[in-house]
């Protein structure tokens, strides 16, 4: 499969292209060719990939919070992505427990705001939304989960994050069936 023949000059909207994996796909994406439009609220880290790789000079960057439902909608429908990868999350447990009224909005309403924003998407699309192994109920076991293990979550990130699951099976069942969007869940594996 030439993936080079798959993304060159598609328009591919990554949220949380400023943050360590989003910034890695942003420039893996643009060494494809690809017309990357970048949504992040801000610039996580420093020192940052994000800087040091010059991401800036090479996508479109787009300051927006993924809570924010009109901002998404009105990017999502200028631009009529032809791949959504959603990677936008607070992602950090500790933090999850010193702002969990931050972290349930923007790991559930903002994964809610990205697929519904997929609904403004007229031409075919394919939509990639990153959750966490930290959405399974830890068992404690040896081996890796599987799609079809028990969903948990003890602390405020993994909640958010089994409920965001949740909500993106209700879509892919409720609105993705028939239409041209086609919308897949990949868990990031937290150490």
């Amino acid at each position: 499969m030439d993936l080079k023949k798959i993304f060159k000059n598609k328009k591919v909207i990554v949220t949380g292209h400023t943050g360590f994996k989003g910034s890695w796909l942003t420039a893996w994406l643009h060494n494809m060719e690809a017309k990357v439009i970048g949504l992040s609220l801000n610039i996580p880290t420093n020192p940052s990939h994000f800087k040091s790789a010059n991401i800036n000079y090479y996508s479109i960057n787009k300051k927006i919070d993924v809570k924010n439902l009109k901002q998404l909608k009105k990017v999502f429908k200028k631009y009529q992505p032809d791949f959504v990868f959603h990677l936008a999350a607070q992602a950090l447990v500790k933090k999850s427990y010193q702002d969990p009224i931050n972290t349930w909005q923007t790991n559930l309403v903002g994964t809610i705001n990205v697929i519904e924003s997929l609904r403004e998407i007229k031409n075919k699309c394919v939509a990639v939304i990153v959750t966490s192994d930290k959405s399974y109920k830890n068992l404690e076991i040896s081996r890796g989960y599987k799609e079809n293990d028990i969903l948990g979550g003890k602390d405020p990130y993994s909640a958010s994050k089994v409920s965001a699951e949740i909500v993106i099976k209700s879509y892919i069942e409720s609105f993705f069936p028939i239409k041209k969007t086609n919308v897949f869940i990949v868990k990031r594996r937290k150490k």
